[in-house]
């Protein structure tokens, strides 16, 4: 990860380029491909003090930190569905070979006049499985729950999110999966993670969603630091 602006640095929620070495300095994974939509494909909208960098590739950047020759696919689209995504990207992921996989979808289809939780796990199980078939470790992540959308009420948006949050922690508990929750995070909460439309993440919070997937990801090599610590 690059040297950061002041605001990001002292973000008690963003994490330090050393920090983010050392809690992926045991990480095996030399291929890290990225599946979703807006939010995973990024940037956000520019936010004063924080770098311009979409999370994927804070991650994989933190990532090469460890090891230089990572090979990195993003394949995420602006703001395809669930079903979209798998149709579109799981078959050119898998070609990829990938050891490590981000999968951020379902956010789309929150989004709709009507959200089918079912329909949104089915086939977001169906992107799931196939990689974790094919011996790919696979990270899940789950939106933050705030924002706006259009006409849909904000109340309904929030109860959606918190049930796609549901949703994905139990699709990776049965698919041997980590779970990234951005709806619990503390700062899931701060209009100030949001650009102007209210719906998408500005560069602030990638930078968030960075520090979030890589800490989970440390925890899960056996590495843990205080969210605090930077």
């Amino acid at each position: 990860m690059n040297a950061r602006s002041a605001d990001e640095q002292y973000d008690p929620y963003c994490i330090a380029p050393e920090m983010a070495t050392e809690l992926l300095a045991q990480a095996p994974w030399r291929r890290f491909t990225v599946l979703g939509d807006a939010f995973a494909e990024g940037p956000g909208e520019p936010c004063e003090g924080y770098e311009d960098v979409p999370w994927a590739h804070g991650v994989a950047a933190a990532l090469r930190s460890v090891h230089p020759d990572l090979a990195y696919l993003n394949l995420a689209q602006r703001d395809p569905i669930a079903a979209e995504v798998r149709a579109r990207q799981l078959g050119k992921a898998l070609t990829f070979q990938p050891d490590l996989a981000a999968v951020a979808a379902g956010g789309s289809d929150v989004l709709r006049d009507s959200f089918d939780a079912d329909a949104t796990e089915a086939e977001l199980a169906r992107i799931i499985a196939p990689l974790r078939d094919a011996g790919v470790e696979v990270v899940v992540l789950a939106p933050f729950g705030r924002g706006s959308a259009g006409q849909i009420p904000k109340d309904v948006l929030r109860r959606r999110l918190r049930l796609l949050s549901e949703r994905t922690y139990d699709l990776a508990l049965r698919n041997g999966a980590i779970h990234v929750d951005l709806g619990a995070h503390p700062a899931s909460a701060e209009p100030g993670i949001f650009g102007a439309d209210g719906r998408h993440v500005n560069a602030r919070g990638h930078a968030i969603a960075a520090a979030a997937t890589i800490r989970r990801l440390g925890v899960h090599l056996g590495v843990y630091g205080p969210p605090s610590l930077r």
